[in-house]
């Protein structure tokens, strides 16, 4: 089950799964690259990286200071 939260970032509110963040399999997918990150950033994403990017300029460097920042947030309020 999904735990939605909401982030801000570059002025835009962003939907993403908590629970996901700190689940096993979504980190093992996007820690071994390739198409599996991208399936990984999308279910943190709650299905809708693409429509993130879009928000974001489709620039994948903020894609990932996003994901940095939702593991950031995540990992501060599971301690």
């Amino acid at each position: 089950m999904a735990s939605v939260h909401e982030i801000q970032f570059e002025g835009k509110t962003i939907k993403y799964d908590a629970k996901a963040v700190h689940s096993w399999s979504v980190q093992k997918k996007l820690t071994s690259g390739g198409m599996a990150a991208y399936e990984a950033a999308d279910i943190i994403l709650c299905g809708k990286s693409d429509e993130v990017a879009a928000l974001l300029d489709d620039d994948a460097d903020k894609m990932m200071e996003l994901l940095t920042a939702i593991g950031s947030i995540s990992s501060a309020a599971k301690n």
